[in-house]
């Protein structure tokens, strides 16, 4: 079995790692407005952040999900709410892979000068009708949680087919096909402007629509694993591992200055905190390690073209494992920070607050 690179050494996880201050720095601002700003987003762009998964004959960077895993786990870290932005992207960008390569380039602009600028947003969810029209489908419905869909270029909209219910499929929309609906005020994650978007009467043709179920179009590794969603699920535990690793690189940094009112110590001196630092330490580093040991062995078993099923119910496992041990580990530091955590000043009471909603 020849050996993998490193994913967390690959040149988009840099990229990620090298913007951390930036976006660190308009995190607050993030928050209060609801989503990133306009030019963050454009930094975004410009570093291929929202290609991730885009098939590379379409200009996309294609790389494989854990690459993607810490990608978003470093941009997580900087701020979750920005790098739930970006999972969501990368994890909707696997649908292009269900678009012939000739109507992909169209759609997100592939021959303009430096590539596709594409943001996808929407929702996998298919809470939306379909009616079957002539060269394509009349769509009506909302699609919920659509995260980035103020700076979205294309939207996906997933619909059931009114005559076949049974029957799920997914379109590309112009953005402003459809309209905005500003449902999105919640305790976490405020920042990922997670609106819901909604179709009346939308036309969506046959050539940006695929069947849930049905081939791809892309012949890549990321459409080759048998569970389809594992590829996109697995980013939800690198945003949570990311969000949890700020907070115990934040309290690290503040825990030899701080002390209370009532207890001189700073927090390092106090055994209580040094307890739950440690715990929460082994929780989120335990848990990245489970992704990645069960991730790259069931990506070998992808790529040598005989796909381990243990090992894909295993990685899915592990993404599971991550998001719950993430939030177990903020919730282990909370308490252990005293009243400091509660104030604003510090990104823990905001990332505790993320990773309830996560």
């Amino acid at each position: 079995m020849p050996l993998q690179p490193d994913p967390a050494e690959h040149p988009i996880v840099q990229v990620a790692r090298d913007l951390q201050p930036l976006i660190a720095e308009y995190a607050d601002e993030t928050e209060a407005n609801g989503r990133p700003p306009d030019h963050l987003i454009e930094t975004f762009t410009d570093a291929g952040l929202f290609r991730l998964f885009i098939p590379a004959a379409a200009g996309g960077l294609e790389v494989p999900p854990l690459v993607t895993f810490h990608t978003v786990e470093a941009l997580s870290e900087a701020d979750p709410s920005s790098g739930w932005v970006v999972m969501l992207a990368a994890e909707l960008s696997l649908v292009t892979g269900f678009i012939e390569t000739e109507h992909l380039r169209e759609m997100i602009g592939s021959d303009e000068p430096g590539g596709p600028r594409c943001r996808i947003a929407g929702s996998a969810r298919p809470t939306n009708w379909g009616k079957r029209a002539e060269g394509g489908w009349i769509i009506n419905g909302i699609a919920t949680y659509a995260s980035g869909i103020d700076h979205a270029t294309q939207v996906v909209a997933a619909f059931r087919d009114e005559d076949q219910p049974a029957d799920s499929y997914m379109s590309f929309l112009d953005p402003d096909q459809g309209t905005i609906l500003r449902t999105w005020d919640t305790m976490g994650l405020r920042g990922t402007g997670s609106h819901d978007y909604e179709s009346a009467n939308v036309f969506a043709p046959d050539k940006r629509t695929m069947k849930i179920g049905s081939r791809p179009h892309a012949r890549g590794p990321n459409w080759r694993i048998p569970d389809s969603g594992i590829a996109s699920w697995l980013q939800n535990g690198g945003q949570a591992l990311g969000a949890a690793q700020g907070a115990i690189n934040e309290v690290v940094g503040q825990a030899r200055y701080v002390a209370s009112k009532s207890d001189s110590r700073s927090l390092s001196e106090r055994e209580h905190f040094r307890v739950a630092l440690g715990r929460a330490q082994a929780r989120v580093g335990s848990a990245r390690s489970y992704v990645r040991e069960m991730g790259s062995i069931a990506w070998q078993s992808v790529l040598d073209g005989e796909p381990n099923l243990d090992a894909v119910a295993q990685w899915r496992l592990a993404n599971v494992n991550a998001v719950h041990a993430a939030t177990e580990a903020v919730e282990l530091l909370f308490p252990a920070a005293g009243t400091n955590a509660i104030h604003r000043r510090w990104t823990l009471e905001r990332r505790f607050r993320d990773l309830q909603v996560a």
